[in-house]
Order: structure tokens, then C-alpha cells, then sequence
């Protein structure tokens, strides 16, 4: 799978995918059933560790199934299939989601089960539909569109869980007989063979280099909000505008990094050795990635190639160092990295 920042590069599943088949999860097939063939083997493996990861961690039970055949109602399927499935059985509630994609009807739908309506409401699932899923699909990147739908849902499910769920559970709707009601919803998708090329933003020339590292990320959260996907901007190294060329960016993850940096800037923390500089967050926020940036004769610019080499995230989108030889290191003096490359404080 492609390594990826938050923002621009898809789910990375990293050395935090440990006990593959020993929770509540114990084969491939309680996750992902390929009927088209769409998906390659290690797509495949991929998308099932996602899913282990997230039913032992999350109690959400996602399965993904990918149709041969379009059907005559993909909302009737959808139910049909998540029933039969049982999808939501293994957790401690009706906390099922499906994943139900239909190449040749051009259709996908997200099936929410009872107990997680509250979370995933259908506004929100259509958003991820349209801005996340549908990008990754015309682009021909079916398997890392499924990866970035999760990525979202574990960022709504994360930020709520633990107020409009009680983790112990009563075990109640584990013995009801249908696990979904219909919640969710559907979108229509066009799956294409390759990334379309990016147009220049007219506003590119508003997002060169800046004088200070801050200035740098804060026109970078400008470029978020306005939905800018230019590779080519001054903003950035020149080998980090050619490692975005090829990458599909949506809506949803621009929205969503922009959030982060709206609230994340005013705790951030900037280190400046010569011509890098490293901005940091709060480590009790692993949310929140450390960026790099380097100095030019125009000013301070993003270094996303850089982190790309380096940091990770694991099935919970909390960053770690994949490669602690990387030249950014000095910033990270007073932070310790266990076996799996996550971030402590020293003393702790």
C-alpha cells in the first residue's frame, strides 16, 4: 500500500498491524468479498487488516463487498446483504457498516447499522461518498478510495465514540434479526483508469515560500479551505511538487486537515535549525503530524516528499516515525520512539 501524509496520501497500515486473525475477526472473508475481481491480492489483505484493526479497536465491524453484477435496488442488496452477513454481530451492538460497490451500475452505497445511525448520519456518509470515495474511483484507484472512506469514519467515530457509546454494552441487539434498517447512503460513481491531470490554480502565485514557517502552514490551511489541488505551487519543495502530481486529492481530506490546523495552530510548536524547520503539535495529540519544511532564497517551503519518507499512520490516523535517519530528527530531542515508531515524552 502507498505510505501516505493525512491529507493527500491514503490510510497506512503500519507496524501496528500486529495479531492478523486473532480477535473477533478470523478470516479475509468476514471482511472483504471481491466478486468482480477488482481488487489485487495485496489491496485485498489490506483492506481486511483495516477492518480487523478497526472491530478490535473501534468495535465497528466494516465489510466490503465489490458486486460482478449490478442489482435491480442496491439499497435492497445493501440490507440483504448486511443481514445475511450478520454484519454487526461480532461487536457489542448492531455496529456494522457495509460497503457496497457496483462497477458496472456505476453505484456505490454505504450501509450504516442500527447503533451507529447517530454517528454516521446520512448527511455525513453521502459526503464521503461524493468528496472521498468518488475521486479515488475515477481515478482507478479503487482499493485506496475504500481506505480513505475509512480513514473519515474512524475520524467521526473517534471524536464521538466514547459519548454516544457505552463500550461495555448489553449484548441486547446481538440477537435481533436484522442488523441495518436502511441508514447510509448511496452515490453514483464512474470507475476510470487513471489520475486526470491537475489544472494550475489561478491563485497559484498567492502561495509561494513564505518569511516563517508559520506563514508557510498557514497559507497551506488557506489552500486547504479554498480546495486548491495544484501540485505545482511555490508553497511546496520542488521534489514535493513532483510527488503530488500523481496522487488523488479530495475535498474531504482538504476539509478535514484544515480543521486540524484551525485548532492545532495556535498549541503548535516551531523548531528551526538552519535551513529546516519542524512544526509540532502536542504528542497527547497524535491526530496531529509533525510537518517539515525547508529554506530557499524565496522562503520557508513545505516538505511533504520528506515526510512522506518518514512518518506513518497507523488504522486510528495517529502518526509515527516509519524512518528515524531522516534529517528532521533535531526537532525531536525531548521525544523518545518505541519498538512500533510512536512518539513519547521522555520522563513518561
Amino acid at each position: 500500500m502507498m505510505p501516505r501524509i493525512r491529507i493527500f496520501i491514503v490510510f497506512l497500515l503500519g507496524c501496528s498491524l500486529l495479531c492478523w486473525g486473532c480477535t473477533r475477526g478470523n478470516s479475509e472473508g468476514d471482511f472483504i468479498d471481491d466478486r468482480a475481481g477488482l481488487l489485487t491480492a495485496g489491496e485485498k489483505i489490506r483492506i481486511a487488516r483495516m477492518s480487523e484493526k478497526l472491530l478490535e479497536d473501534l468495535d465497528i465491524h466494516i465489510k466490503t463487498v465489490i458486486l460482478k453484477e449490478s442489482p435491480a435496488d442496491i439499497g435492497t442488496t445493501a440490507v440483504d446483504i448486511f443481514d445475511r452477513s450478520e454484519l454487526g454481530k461480532k461487536t457489542r451492538g448492531a455496529r456494522g457498516v457495509l460497503f457496497l460497490i457496483d462497477p458496472p451500475g456505476r453505484q456505490v452505497r454505504l450501509e450504516i447499522g442500527y447503533d451507529l445511525e447517530g454517528i454516521f448520519p446520512d448527511g455525513f456518509v453521502g459526503y464521503i461518498e461524493r468528496r472521498q470515495m468518488t475521486p479515488f474511483f475515477e481515478s482507478g484507484t479503487v482499493g485506496n478510495g475504500i481506505e480513505a472512506a475509512a480513514e473519515l469514519l474512524v475520524e467521526k467515530a473517534y471524536g464521538t465514540i466514547d459519548n454516544e457509546y457505552d463500550r461495555t454494552g448489553t449484548g441486547e441487539t446481538a440477537e435481533t434479526v436484522h442488523y441495518s434498517g436502511g441508514a447510509g447512503a448511496e452515490a453514483t460513481v464512474k470507475i476510470g483508469k487513471g489520475a486526470p491531470e491537475k489544472e494550475r490554480s489561478v491563485l497559484a502565485t498567492e502561495f509561494g515560500a513564505r518569511p516563517s514557517p508559520l506563514e508557510t502552514l498557514g497559507q497551506y490551511q488557506k489552500l486547504l479551505r479554498l480546495h486548491i489541488k495544484d501540485p505545482d505551487l511555490a508553497l511546496y519543495t520542488p521534489e514535493s511538487r513532483r510527488f503530488f502530481k500523481g496522487w488523488t486529492v479530495t475535498d474531504a481530506q482538504q476539509d478535514n486537515e484544515s480543521r486540524k490546523l484551525e485548532t492545532g495552530l495556535g498549541v503548535a510548536r516551531v523548531i528551526v535549525t538552519d535551513d529546516r524547520a519542524v512544526i509540532r503539535f502536542p504528542l497527547s495529540d497524535r491526530g496531529r503530524n509533525p510537518y517539515f519544511l525547508t529554506r530557499g532564497h524565496e522562503g520557508w517551503m513545505l516538505d511533504f516528499a520528506g515526510m512522506n519518507r518518514a512518518i506513518g499512520f497507523n488504522h486510528l490516523n495517529q502518526w509515527f516515525f516509519r524512518d528515524q535517519s531522516h534529517p528532521y530528527m533535531f526537532a525531536f530531542k525531548d521525544v523518545y520512539f518505541d519498538k512500533n515508531g510512536f512518539p513519547h515524552e521522555k520522563g513518561q
